[in-house]
């Protein structure tokens, strides 16, 4: 689900981390060095190729099994090519910082790993990068500089094999919304809460929202996002608009009932249960659903076990259970329909327009000024709004963050 949003790296994310790793696919690599300890880097869900504008997009987790007490930090880690010994990504620093996801202190409790958490009992990295079309290799390994105590001392393991899924292909589907105006955010980069939210529930970590979209609307000629008071939910020109059904299937689950927030960034106590707030969950067959958050408390007009059609209304946007202004929370799910107790799987737009785009950089220096907030910033959203023209029509791809769209 939705907190804050994100313009890479700049825009003081205030997130609520929901992150999910699936059972082993890959069995655990047993990583044997000279000078090292015993560490095993396993792949619980292999990356499935899913075409982007920037290339085609590899997106996974690593999970490291240590010895008991060891301690890791991880300083450096490299994607490798095995094929063709080659460094396809890297990542260290602070952008390494923001990937890896470190022991919880205290550790999580049984009950907790049951009842769905945040907390981690073993170190983990998010990976995203993109190569060319005609580059996407059969395999990856991967390499990883640590240091094992409180000093400066390092030490390197390479394993972690894992076979690329060339098998598999996304789900392409239609637009959940319609029209020009729209952005979708917090999608297909790997600094995003969606892709570095991490949950356990039922004992499994799964990435539910990895491939996730958050959909806002805007006046497509001006850029606009709000009218008036900009803490006002019902303000924002995408409150109350309709959200569609992006293929044919049968509706699996729905939640009704509870309220929009009419102020955005308000204070709320949200759960497990309540998060994704009023929701609907179509089963769009082979095991995939197509799930629908934050909607208007009473606008969903689909009840579950009810067959719908491509392009059918099932409710109207809004700003529901953990949303901070009115958007649509969209994501694709494997296996189960839940919104945190499913893996995330990719799907791809059918088609669309880029009409313009939000001018990230100069919001970045606007966020720096003393006192700007984030109420402002979205009401003197205009203030970063560049129009695209002509447009561009792009097929079978996931959209760019920060890019104006119309959607058929």
């Amino acid at each position: 689900m939705s907190k804050t949003y994100h313009i890479p790296l700049l825009l003081c994310l205030m997130l609520i981390t929901l992150l999910i790793t699936a059972g082993c696919l890959q069995p655990a690599d047993p990583l044997h060095q000279a000078g090292t300890p015993e560490i095993s880097m396993t792949i619980p869900v292999p990356p499935i190729p899913v075409a982007g504008s920037n290339g085609i997009n590899l997106a996974y987790e690593i999970a490291f099994g240590l010895p008991e007490n060891q301690t890791f930090t991880p300083v450096k880690i490299e994607v490798i090519d095995p094929a063709k010994e080659k460094i396809l990504w890297s990542a260290e620093g602070d952008l390494l910082s923001e990937l890896c996801h470190q022991v919880s202190d205290p550790l999580p409790t049984a009950e907790e790993l049951k009842n769905g958490t945040s907390k981690l009992s073993h170190p983990r990295i998010s990976i995203w990068f993109a190569v060319g079309e005609d580059s996407v290799p059969d395999s990856l390994t991967h390499r990883v500089t640590f240091r094992t105590g409180s000093g400066q001392e390092t030490a390197e393991i390479t394993g972690g094999t894992v076979k690329v899924r060339k098998d598999l292909r996304p789900v392409i589907i239609g637009s959940p919304v319609r029209g020009p105006g729209w952005i979708a955010i917090e999608t297909s980069e790997p600094v995003t809460h969606h892709f570095l939210g991490q949950i356990t529930l039922d004992s499994v970590t799964r990435v539910p929202q990895k491939y996730a979209q958050d959909w806002i609307y805007i006046d497509p000629d001006t850029g606009s996002a709000v009218t008036g008071d900009a803490s006002l939910a019902k303000n924002y020109l995408g409150y109350g608009k309709e959200i569609f059904s992006v293929s044919s299937g049968t509706v699996a689950d729905v939640l009704d009932g509870l309220p929009d927030y009419e102020e955005i960034y308000a204070q709320r106590k949200i759960t497990f249960e309540t998060a994704a707030g009023n929701y609907v969950i179509i089963d769009m067959g082979n095991d995939k659903y197509a799930c629908y958050a934050h909607l208007i408390p009473g606008s969903i007009t689909v009840a579950k076990g009810e067959t719908v059609t491509e392009g059918q209304v099932i409710g109207l946007m809004g700003n529901s259970g953990n949303s901070d202004l009115p958007h649509l929370h969209f994501q694709v799910v494997t296996d189960k329909a839940s919104f945190l107790g499913a893996e995330g799987y990719p799907h791809v737009y059918r088609s669309f327009e880029v009409i313009g785009m939000i001018d990230t950089s100069l919001a970045q220096k606007r966020m720096e000024d003393p006192g700007y907030t984030m109420t402002q910033f979205w009401g003197g959203l205009d203030e970063f709004f560049v129009s695209k023209q002509p447009p561009s029509v792009r097929q079978n791809v996931l959209p760019t963050g920060w890019e104006i769209l119309r959607m058929p």
